[in-house]
């Protein structure tokens, strides 16, 4: 399959986002439902932020049945797609590019709500790969997940995000014969996801997530009692 150029301004971010009540669940035996709910919107926030900060997306498109999902992300102008099934990130994944691919639209940039850390500088180094790479794939730094998934046409290949996931969807680029680039990056590499995370993850100034993250004053995250423990006591 021969790459399809992709120029500026035609390239949607997609992110999905589950219910900030049921997000997180890999972290219940070291936060709790609020907590949960509350990282999940702080790293919504300093996703979307950075994402309307790149002026070469032509949009952002968010995936989600949440209320207070759609409340919160609407400040920054992105069009709601509701996701009425809830049947998983990938089955919202495929609503949000049967979404562009209706309208023409010429590539799409899947991005979790789950990796705060990223960059406009990283996001504008996927859209320069993307100019001649049918596929781009941002790899989590930890887990063999994948943190961002490009593509300069909808369906270039299927999604198939969750464990393993980046030598998944590397293996459907080359059944596909689609050309592919690899960016490995530090910020963006970054997810939130098991309680290792919660302690490992970096500062930024102006991030809700650092400052979230500063405000449970975690030192220690991790599975079985204690299960979590601040500079304060264990909360």
């Amino acid at each position: 399959m021969a790459s399809q150029h992709c120029s500026e301004n035609q390239v949607w971010a997609i992110v999905p986002a589950k219910r900030f009540s049921q997000a997180k669940s890999r972290l219940a035996a070291v936060l709790t439902t609020s907590e949960r709910a509350r990282l999940a919107r702080a790293m919504l926030h300093d996703v979307m932020t950075v994402l309307s900060s790149v002026d070469e997306l032509a949009g952002i498109l968010v995936v989600s049945c949440d209320p207070a999902v759609a409340e919160a992300v609407r400040p920054f102008g992105a069009e709601i797609l509701n996701d009425v099934p809830e049947t998983g990130v990938n089955d919202a994944v495929r609503a949000g590019l049967n979404a562009l691919s209706s309208q023409r639209m010429a590539g799409a940039m899947i991005v979790p709500g789950d990796v705060p850390f990223v960059t406009a500088a990283e996001v504008r180094d996927v859209l320069r790969a993307m100019e001649d790479r049918a596929v781009v794939l941002a790899p989590a730094l930890r887990d063999g997940g994948t943190n961002c998934l490009a593509m300069t046409y909808p369906y270039a290949i299927q999604p198939c995000f969750g464990d393993g996931s980046f030598s998944g969807h590397l293996t459907a680029a080359r059944r596909m014969g689609a050309t592919c680039e690899i960016c490995h990056l530090d910020s963006l590499g970054h997810d939130i996801d098991c309680p290792d995370d919660l302690v490992a993850a970096p500062r930024r100034s102006g991030s809700r997530t650092s400052d979230l993250l500063d405000e449970l004053n975690l030192v220690h995250a991790r599975v079985g009692p204690p299960v979590l423990q601040s500079l304060g006591g264990q909360l």
